[in-house]
């Protein structure tokens, strides 16, 4: 197999940051570089690249100022190089900005990896409250509605965090940053990125703890909603039947994929009431507060206030749905009428039945599920709106020394029983020259004859998707 090389290069916005430290301690640097691969690295604090030349104690220039792949190959330090650089050749790093570039080498099918590269210090201060910046996530090309965001925190012994959230509205629009919950609203914000800082404060140190743990978007582009923490949502349009529906029956289309699951729910609800041309009162040049005729579920979409059958812009009055109070000022004489909707309730969502599931006789790699609402209790949802939610789980984990057999002297192939991260792969004995075939899961391994072989890894199963869906509902 031909030698495969990619380089990286940190930018401004990556480069690690030692500005605040008066002193350097050391580099390290953390990879996986299995049989046949490599990984090297050139660093650059001024306008030079440079790499660590142990013999003499020093920094030499490269010889190649403009990077390729192969040069840094050729002219840069390993992992384990730039981790024996000691804290005395480190001082020209103090209160600077410094620039990495890394190369992978590959002569086979396994990929190396360098999982962090940090530069240790020490600030000289305390600092107990500390503004960490996000990447910016895409939620799509065109604005697209944020369904909800779920902050997952650790917070004990005083410590505190702070999720603030920015969003791009359009274009190069960005919004001031302000607490995350503000973009979960009805109807919902729309956007096309979204980015956080993080304020943790931990006041009584070494014991305090503030840390975000993650955070999980999910938005919706037309009617499918989608999130990456492991886990996808379809929900379907909502319709309107007309006569109170008790029960459905789903059936789902889709591929075999091994550690993945299916689940779906039901939305039922009571049909919303639009009112047209409410007469609030008539205007006197004076600010009056009205209160509308039906104030039970009012919807915080579908106002408009009209002066004369003529439409208001926003900014022209208030209006608060939680108490139906309107708010404005007309001209004496001024007929004010209002358009609203109540009635409305929030789509909540019941889980189905998982009924049975068979082959589909066209294709052996499709299956068919199917699911069943049937509603029996008062407390079970019913009514003439509806819609379903199927969430598909791909599910993750990890295996420690998982026994695989005897090494004989030579390769010999293993069938993993989950789908592997191949940068996360260890092998016993450390000794052992092994491959990993990602797309059929196996582990070719080589070790000496009457060696025990394991292995650990972490796993994720392959992405799911939805083949077909149909559903019927009934009276």
């Amino acid at each position: 197999m031909a030698t495969k090389r990619t380089l990286i290069m940190t930018t401004t916005a990556s480069e690690a940051d030692a500005s605040a430290f008066p002193t350097v301690t050391g580099i390290v640097a953390v990879s996986t570089e299995p049989d046949g691969t490599s990984v090297r690295i050139v660093t650059k604090v001024a306008d030079t690249w440079q790499k660590y030349d142990a013999a003499t104690s020093a920094w030499k220039d490269v010889a190649t100022q403009s990077l390729t792949a192969a040069s840094v190959a050729s002219e840069g330090n390993s992992v384990a190089e730039i981790n024996a650089i000691p804290a005395s050749a480190l001082i020209g790093f103090v209160g600077k900005k410094v620039n990495f570039a890394i190369v992978y080498t590959t002569t086979n099918d396994a990929q190396p990896s360098l999982t962090s590269i940090t530069i240790n210090g020490e600030t000289g201060a305390t600092v107990s409250e500390e503004t960490v910046a996000s990447n910016t996530v895409t939620l799509g090309t065109e604005p697209v509605e944020i369904l909800s965001i779920d902050v997952d925190k650790t917070e004990a012994s005083g410590g505190t965090v702070t999720v603030l959230a920015s969003a791009n509205t359009s274009g190069d629009t960005w919004t001031d940053y302000t607490d995350y919950s503000n973009y979960v609203t009805n109807p919902a914000t729309k956007a096309q990125a979204i980015r956080f800082k993080y304020v943790l404060s931990a006041p009584t140190i070494g014991n305090s703890t503030a840390k975000v743990n993650s955070v999980t978007i999910k938005h919706r582009t037309d009617s499918v909603a989608v999130f990456t923490e492991g886990t996808g949502v379809c929900i379907s349009k909502t319709y309107n039947f007309v006569n109170n529906i008790n029960r459905a029956h789903l059936i789902l289309k889709h591929p075999v994929v091994q550690d993945t699951e299916f689940s779906a729910e039901i939305s039922l609800r009571k049909p919303t009431t639009n009112v047209a041309g409410e007469v609030l009162g008539t205007g006197d040049g004076t600010a009056h507060t009205y209160t509308l005729k039906h104030t039970d579920g009012l919807a915080s979409h579908g106002f408009a206030l009209y002066f004369d059958g003529v439409r208001q812009a926003a900014s022209k009055y208030s209006y608060s749905p939680n108490d139906g109070q309107v708010t404005c000022t007309a001209n004496a004489g001024v007929a004010i009428t209002a358009d609203y909707i109540y009635g409305w309730t929030a789509e909540q969502f019941q889980a189905m039945t998982h009924d049975t599931q068979y082959p589909d006789k066209q294709d052996n790699n499709l299956v068919f599920d199917q699911f069943d609402y049937i509603a029996t209790k008062d407390s079970d949802l019913r009514g003439p709106i509806g819609c379903v939610r199927v969430n598909i789980t791909q599910k993750t984990g990890s295996v420690k020394d998982a026994a695989l057999g005897t090494g004989a002297g030579e390769m010999q192939s293993y069938k993993l029983e989950h789908h592997a991260k191949a940068e996360t792969i260890s092998v016993k004995p450390a000794g052992a020259k092994w491959k990993y075939r990602d797309a059929t899961d196996v582990l070719q391994v080589t070790a000496a004859k009457g060696e025990a072989v394991s292995v650990s890894y972490d796993w994720a199963a392959r992405p799911n998707y939805i083949e077909d869906l149909s559903c019927f509902f009934n009276e």
